[in-house]
């Protein structure tokens, strides 16, 4: 996700402190779950916390209406009354579903004995104009219509062209259905590529899935009184990236100042996403990432001035990210908790620095010697040496006859995923060196 799990922990013990041990059990089994729901916890979570720091909060205050609102906070300069979501271009990719088709035709390979990659795919698109404006979409079949299409449309054409002993394929489709080129060499193995345009650009500033998550929201708040608003965090959404670079593009300030226009019962919307920072031109290091934060304030019943400072402070409790939202979507879908410090290794010629998580996994019989040093490109006696690798560190201290003498856990932060498992080697020692 896009704050590390330790962080998320942290603030999880936090809320059920000051908002109940039912509430945040809910939490931990929403963040538990694999799914894009994971994305919205964990935005919901950081920003309870943040405002938990700064003010009195009631959660799940039932409206007249019989709606629960996510959150009513009240200090001595403000109250209001929000509801905390997210947003990601899913809906998008459901209808534009390249990623599934990419795979399909993977799989469709594998099964016909081909090599992993070197697959070569294009896709048409075609511009929708409406009296709103104009947006992208791309020509293949919808998602729940592609595998019927891969196993009718192309794999007979991959299978033909496999008979005839064509070294290399290729599979143009462009008709009422699709528009796409398929070209498969496995002399490029084992990498693909693929190129399509920009179907997730917002155009219209009251259709696209920031609008919806809004107006969906804008719904739920009917009845409010007092300063209402609606917090969003970007689960992977173009408009929240900041990026525009298209002529026609509209921008999410855009988006919500449309929104609060046409929902005049809303009278903020407060906007959260990522933003990487390159300190030099020639930087090493991986970019900064921090929280980023846009406000939006309705012209016709704008909330009180305190908001803005009381957010600013809020911003300052959120974790530091360590993904970026793109990313962060993929990895919510995923079991298991991602890597640690997997692969990373520091040595000298008395200490060897090494995952914690790494190290465990091999004593478990999770992984084999083989698999760590496949991982660090370790070599060990008897192999033939691959390019760019060394002798694994450890069979080398052993055939100094070299024991460990001291072995400690260097502990990682809150925005780490691992501890280092650091081992002092002494000198050559007699049980297993020869005598000296």
């Amino acid at each position: 996700m896009i704050f590390a799990r330790r962080a998320l922990q942290c603030r999880l013990d936090a809320v059920r402190a000051t908002l109940g041990e039912d509430f945040a059990a809910r939490l931990a089994v929403r963040l538990n779950r694999t799914g894009k729901d994971r994305m919205a916890a964990m935005w919901e979570l950081v920003v309870l916390h943040g405002l938990s720091r700064h003010g009195r909060l009631r959660i799940e205050d039932p409206l007249p209406s019989g709606r629960r609102p996510d959150v009513a906070f009240a200090n001595d300069e403000i109250e209001f009354i929000a509801d905390v979501t997210s947003v990601s271009d899913t809906g998008l990719e459901d209808s534009n579903p390249y990623r599934e088709l990419s795979a399909l035709l993977e799989q469709t390979k594998t099964k016909l004995g081909l090599k992993t990659g070197g697959m070569d795919l294009q896709i048409g698109s075609a511009r929708v104009t409406t009296r709103r404006g104009t947006r992208t979409v791309l020509r293949i079949p919808e998602r729940k219509r592609l595998r019927e299409f891969v196993r009718t449309r192309i794999e007979p054409l991959l299978r033909e062209q496999i008979a005839q002993g064509s070294n290399v394929l290729n599979v143009a489709i462009n008709d009422d259905t699709a528009e796409l080129r398929v070209h498969i060499d496995p002399r490029k193995s084992p990498y693909n590529r693929g190129s399509y345009a920009s179907y997730d650009v917002p155009t219209i500033k009251d259709q696209n899935p920031l609008y919806n998550a809004l107006k969906a929201k804008a719904d739920q708040l009917r009845g409010a009184r007092g300063a209402v608003g609606v917090i969003v965090g970007d689960a992977d959404s173009r408009a929240l990236a900041g990026r525009r670079n298209n002529w026609n593009e509209v921008d999410a300030r855009g988006i919500a100042d449309e929104f609060l226009r046409q929902h005049r019962s809303i009278h903020f919307v407060l906007l959260l996403s990522v933003r990487e920072e390159q300190r030099s031109v020639f930087q090493i290091e991986p970019r900064v990432r921090k929280p980023h934060a846009l406000l939006a304030i309705s012209r016709t019943s704008p909330p009180p001035d305190a908001l803005e400072p009381l957010f600013g402070k809020m911003m300052g409790e959120l974790p530091m990210p360590i993904d970026m939202p793109i990313n962060a979507a993929l990895r919510a879908r995923e079991v298991g908790y991602g890597w640690g410090f997997h692969g990373g290794v520091e040595m000298s010629r008395s200490r060897i620095r090494i995952s914690a998580r790494e190290v465990m996994e091999v004593l478990a019989g999770r992984r084999t010697a083989k698999d760590m040093n496949d991982l660090h490109r370790w070599s060990s006696p008897g192999d033939t040496p691959a390019p760019n690798t060394m002798p694994n560190p450890f069979e080398r201290r052993l055939m100094e006859g070299r024991l460990p003498v001291a072995m400690s856990v260097v502990e990682g932060t809150d925005d780490d995923p691992d501890h280092w498992i650091e081992i002092e080697f002494g000198d050559p020692d007699p049980a297993i060196s020869p005598f000296r």
